[in-house]
């Protein structure tokens, strides 16, 4: 942990975080203790209830050992985390997203697992890329917890109410011509689809399909034009009014306030396992998950499969051995998967997703489906991201909203864009 300080992980200002007690367990924010330990994630409400029930289920057969757990929204998450883990007070499990792993790993903050796997963490029927995902110079940081790759979210009902058909597949010009044309037809206040345009992991994708990694070796390996190309693409849809204004999205940012859970447009981007979040919103109509368009339709090279996030032990717990309990019982035991299902992504063993998959209309059968359909055809999955990506996909959301409300332009934010990976990168 050496020359670990607040500052060196904040990026953000100071939030605070709730620490609940599981019931029959102790609460409270103090460091664990050799019989006592401190879980924490993050997430919206149906995350709480999962990790309530997987955890509640975990104490039944573990009395001795006292479980405290803490939440919060992603945002205030890291900040609380990056406080914490300055102050050597860090929570000893603790969900660790891949936009932050490396990061925090190479900062000496997580223990290194690597004695503990295959041991009294079972990483045997884990998914092979999964399993090895953790490893960062040589040493097993996290236990993938879950696999993710792109998604469309697609409402049929919306066109089919029109007269029309959704596609089973886009190129990124036919999505565009769609949209377009669903936009004229439904009327104002429609849209053909959200803007993912500040997406900085469907812009992945397009980046991919232009045959380039959006980093390598820890740096900026995509070039300005293809940026740009991205940026203009969604502007383009914005002034069609095929995507919503740069008003409307800064209004939103949940699942909730979303284009698609309001009824307004057929199709959102995401990661997969977001269908559990999307479909009890749209309570009339069955969503169907699909891929992301490609410079071709059908292509799906730009898409990859990959660990979403991990489950890690801060490098200053007491109790390294109930640490591992812990995670082996979230990642492996049957009653967690059913208790988790998709909120924390697509399960990483194929053992756990036939578990899910065993009621296929459910949104996590249908997700599984999805998954277990596009695996062979998808590219392969890019390097871990760098330190800074979490930061420079904060800065790549907040570009394209500058455009949408005529602050920049394409070529400036591509520009404004690989300044600031250089500097957050160490160019």
């Amino acid at each position: 942990m050496a020359g670990l300080t607040r500052r060196s992980f904040l990026g953000f200002g100071a939030a605070t975080a709730a620490a609940v007690a599981l019931p029959g367990c102790g609460g409270g924010d103090s460091g664990g203790s050799a019989d006592g330990l401190r879980v924490a994630w993050y997430g919206g409400d149906p995350v709480h209830k999962a990790m309530d029930k997987a955890l509640a289920d975990f104490t039944a057969d573990h009395a001795d050992l006292k479980l405290s757990t803490e939440r919060a929204a992603f945002g205030d998450y890291w900040d609380k985390l990056a406080t914490q883990t300055a102050g050597r007070k860090g929570p000893d499990v603790f969900r660790m997203s891949m936009s932050y792993y490396s990061e925090y790993a190479q900062r000496g903050a997580l223990l290194d697992l690597t004695d503990k796997a295959g041991s009294a963490i079972k990483v045997d029927t884990l998914d092979k890329d999964v399993a090895e995902s953790g490893r960062i110079d040589g040493k097993l940081m996290g236990i993938g917890q879950s696999s993710i790759t792109h998604a469309t979210f697609r409402n049929p009902q919306l066109v089919e109410k029109l007269g029309g058909k959704l596609p089973a597949e886009w190129s990124w010009d036919s999505f565009a011509t769609f949209a377009k044309d669903f936009a004229g037809d439904a009327g104002p206040g429609k849209y053909g689809t959200g803007d993912a345009g500040g997406q900085f992991q469907i812009f992945e994708v397009w980046s991919r399909e232009y045959g380039t990694e959006v980093f390598a070796d820890g740096k900026l390996a995509v070039a300005k034009d293809v940026i740009e190309g991205w940026f203009a693409y969604w502007q383009d849809l914005r002034k069609a009014k095929a995507a919503p204004g740069a008003d409307v999205t800064a209004e939103g940012g949940s699942f909730e306030t979303s284009q698609l859970s309001k009824g307004a447009s057929p199709i959102e981007f995401g990661w997969v396992q977001q269908l559990a979040f999307y479909q009890p919103l749209v309570k009339d109509a069955e969503l169907v998950v699909g891929a992301v368009p490609g410079r071709t339709a059908g292509s799906l090279k730009g898409q990859f499969l990959k660990a979403l996030d991990f489950w890690s032990v801060s490098g200053t717990t007491k109790n390294p051995d109930g640490a591992a309990q812990v995670i082996d019982f979230l990642v492996n035991d049957d009653r967690a998967v059913k208790a988790i299902g998709l909120t924390l992504g697509v399960p990483p063993s194929k053992k756990s997703r036939d578990l899910l998959a065993a009621q296929p209309n459910t949104p996590a059968g249908r997700a599984i489906a999805y998954v277990e359909q596009i695996e062979q055809q998808v590219g392969p999955s890019p390097q871990p991201w760098p330190k800074g990506y979490g930061e420079l996909g904060t800065v790549f959301t907040r570009l394209n909203q500058d455009i949408g409300f005529g602050r920049t332009d394409p070529a400036a934010a591509a520009d404004k864009f690989a300044s600031e990976a250089g500097r957050v990168l160490g160019a």
